[in-house]
């Protein structure tokens, strides 16, 4: 990947993806680290597995486009929903899907357990941890755990945390699942991404009752403090699909882990 170059938009830099793509960013050092944690993630390929062009996928926590780029790499033809709250990061979202992913729908929204108005707490130098539900220490735990596993200590991971967690509030709007699906006229998700900061669980309290059959499957980061992992899980067990975790090496030591959930019937496909 190569290094950034600053683009004509304010606040945001070119950057040069491993398969040769250009891309915009608001935060150019960052764009590797989560290109490769969308690749190499083993739960979003197989999450894919099985998707048809023509196909659904709701990228809920789309950030610059980066998962939606992955996806229609992998199987071009599908219609991606692309849910992101951060003004820089959709803007960025909005020029990427332009230049590679015309299949992709950028949409301006955070996606909750109800429709209306929201806080978000945005961090400049490290967008892809800008939440709803902020709590520094525990993305000061986290962070310092990913530096550690990859081979960053002491003063040199002190001060890139200095500057990474400096936040400034927007307000944002907030959709849900289930109103998103009845605005876009979507009869079936196929994949449901979720990558949230936090907010998994108010996302899937958005579905509805009515919403959930619609959907095939989810691949989730989910944030396990207070049992949420174990909570999580029992709700799509309950729900009707198959559930599997892990957690990334580098996450090791850290509160996120992957979850992976399809439906019995399609895996029985």
């Amino acid at each position: 990947m190569t290094g950034p170059a600053k683009a004509p938009a304010d606040r945001t830099y070119e950057v040069t993806l491993p398969d040769t793509r250009r891309i915009v960013s608001p935060e150019p050092h960052q764009v590797a680290v989560l290109w490769r944690d969308v690749t190499g993630n083993e739960l979003y390929a197989r999450g894919a597995d099985g998707l048809a062009a023509g196909d659904v996928v709701f990228d809920v926590g789309a950030n610059i486009g980066l998962a939606a780029l992955f996806f229609t790499g992998l199987v071009p033809g599908l219609r991606v929903y692309a849910f992101e709250p951060a003004e820089d990061c959709f803007a960025c979202l909005k020029e990427n899907a332009a230049r590679h992913a015309p299949g992709v729908t950028p949409v301006q929204a955070a996606v909750g357990a109800r429709e209306g108005t929201a806080e978000l707490t945005y961090y400049p130098q490290s967008p892809a941890q800008s939440s709803l539900f902020p709590d520094e220490d525990e993305d000061r735990r986290n962070s310092l755990a990913y530096l550690a596993n990859s081979g960053i200590h002491g003063d040199s991971a002190r001060a890139f945390l200095a500057e990474m967690h400096q936040g400034r509030r927007c307000p944002v709007r907030v959709t849900t699942v289930a109103a998103a699906v009845e605005e876009h006229a979507v009869d079936e998700i196929a994949l449901l991404k979720i990558d949230v900061e936090r907010a998994e669980q108010h996302v899937l309290d958005g579905i509805g009752d009515a919403c959930w059959p619609r959907i095939r499957r989810v691949v989730a980061e989910v944030h396990d403090t207070d049992g949420r992992l174990d909570a999580i899980t029992g709700q799509l067990t309950r729900r009707g699909f198959d559930v599997e975790t892990g957690q990334e090496p580098l996450l090791a030591g850290t509160d996120v882990h992957m979850l992976l959930a399809v439906r019995s019937a399609v895996r029985s496909r």
